[in-house]
């Protein structure tokens, strides 16, 4: 064989392996998906840019996930692009950058809208029986092995009513991370790698000021100050009573705290 012909051979081979590779149907991705304990009903698309219908995870509903990787960022030992997750009741939506592993996750311009009942199938989801709705604009969220070192957003939590027996609307809160003047914790050490988030009322029965702290040791505090607006029920009454005398402003100091 001639060189020329060597080269042809070669190119031809490459292009044969590049359109395999670009016509990859996403349902490859079932394998990975279902070592993660997800399930999906049916792909369409490609690898590259896919999508995956009615996923449930846990026997939980998820939604409809689509997808587009970058394939140049492989070539970085990255995977990369966009990800939208679409309930009927809400969506999440993110630009992602991970390892190959998993344990080194980077999402930029991350923005979800969903009730609180839908987070009761993560891991560290909320307490089950709230009600309420959720609503997040972070510009930055870094997590090693699964937990986050940096959060850099916004979070809302509107509607807030307390779980069964009470069933008392709490109200609506907003949450800034970082807290733009972070305050020392009570319960969690002091470290330079805590995550701490400001959280203040926007409106419902409490007026509320507080730090919400995470260290990396997954312990969390959420530690401030809270006053009613008006009467309250005798049963959040005697609740308020537990935290102690007010001051003269009416405030009463709380702190929560505990391991994720």
């Amino acid at each position: 064989m001639t060189r020329r012909t060597v080269w042809l051979v070669a190119l031809g081979v490459l292009a044969l392996l590049a359109f395999a590779l670009a016509t990859l149907p996403a349902g490859v991705a079932a394998g990975p998906l279902r070592k993660a304990g997800i399930e999906a009903g049916a792909f369409s698309g490609s690898v590259w840019s896919g999508r995956a219908s009615t996923l449930s995870w846990r026997g939980a509903a998820i939604g409809d996930a689509d997808w587009n990787i970058a394939p140049l960022r492989l070539l970085t030992g990255r995977i990369a692009g966009h990800a939208k997750l679409t309930r009927t009741d809400g969506s999440v939506e993110t630009d992602f950058d991970l390892s190959f592993t998993g344990r080194d996750v980077n999402l930029r311009t991350t923005r979800l809208e969903l009730p609180l009942t839908a987070l009761n199938a993560l891991p560290h989801g909320m307490p089950k029986g709230w009600q309420g709705r959720v609503t997040g604009h972070f510009d930055a969220i870094d997590l090693q092995r699964g937990w986050p070192t940096t959060l850099q957003g916004t979070l809302d939590l509107d509607g807030l009513i307390a779980p069964p027996p009470r069933n008392a609307p709490v109200g609506s809160f907003h949450a800034i991370f970082p807290a733009a003047q972070p305050k020392p914790s009570l319960s969690v050490p002091q470290d330079p790698a805590n995550l701490t988030a400001q959280v203040k009322d926007k409106d419902g029965p409490f007026a509320v000021d507080a730090q919400l702290t995470l260290s990396r040791a997954r312990n969390f505090a959420f530690e401030g100050t809270l006053a009613p607006r008006g009467p309250v029920p005798p049963a959040m009454e005697r609740s308020l009573q537990l935290l102690g005398p007010a001051d003269a402003t009416g405030r009463r100091q709380f702190s929560v705290g505990g391991t994720l």
